[in-house]
């Protein structure tokens, strides 16, 4: 019986040292695109200070950014839509949220559209992690205890009438 031989690459087989450059900026790529370079998606901001978010949204096909689960630590305090003036295209939906207290809280967003049951999958989903720092300014106790009204509240509140002095006469202010 003869030995076992390997078999052998002839030189001329070998892998170019010329693509290894090549193939170090493949590697590279391929590895962003898993999200290994992505850059972080934290933000820190104060207590009862309102982030904003700005994310690309299509109202016309009837989805929009939402809380997800909708009963969050964070407030939705209003949203608005910019479109651009081509019916269909794609605009932003900008969300302003607030984190009463501090933390560090995961706000999860999901794109879906709102008459769909939850059972339906979101056709997008996105994670920010908040870090809630304490207020940089020094609050007395009684500010603490009974704060300011800073944000402007989601409610509409209806206009101030001034009332009418009549002597005997109840006035009712109309909405």
């Amino acid at each position: 019986m003869s030995p076992k031989r390997t078999p052998t690459l002839p030189p001329s087989a070998k892998f170019p040292s010329a693509l290894y450059p090549l193939l170090s900026v493949f590697l590279i790529s391929l590895l962003s695109g898993c999200g290994l370079f992505r850059p972080s998606e934290n933000r820190t901001i104060p207590a009862a200070t309102p982030l904003i978010i700005a994310l690309p949204a299509n109202f016309s096909t009837g989805y929009r950014w939402v809380l997800d689960p909708p009963l969050q630590t964070a407030h939705l305090l209003d949203e608005k839509y910019s479109s651009p003036s081509i019916p269909g295209a794609q605009g932003e939906q900008t969300l302003r949220v607030v984190f009463p207290r501090e933390g560090r809280f995961n706000l999860k967003l999901s794109y879906r559209r709102l008459w769909e049951p939850l059972t339906v999958p979101a056709a997008q989903t996105t994670n920010f992690v908040v870090l809630v720092t304490p207020k940089e300014k020094n609050t007395s106790m009684m500010e603490q205890l009974f704060p300011s009204q800073e944000l402007p509240s989601a409610i509409s509140q209806p206009e101030e009438e001034p009332a009418q002095n009549s002597p005997g006469k109840l006035q009712i202010r109309r909405p």
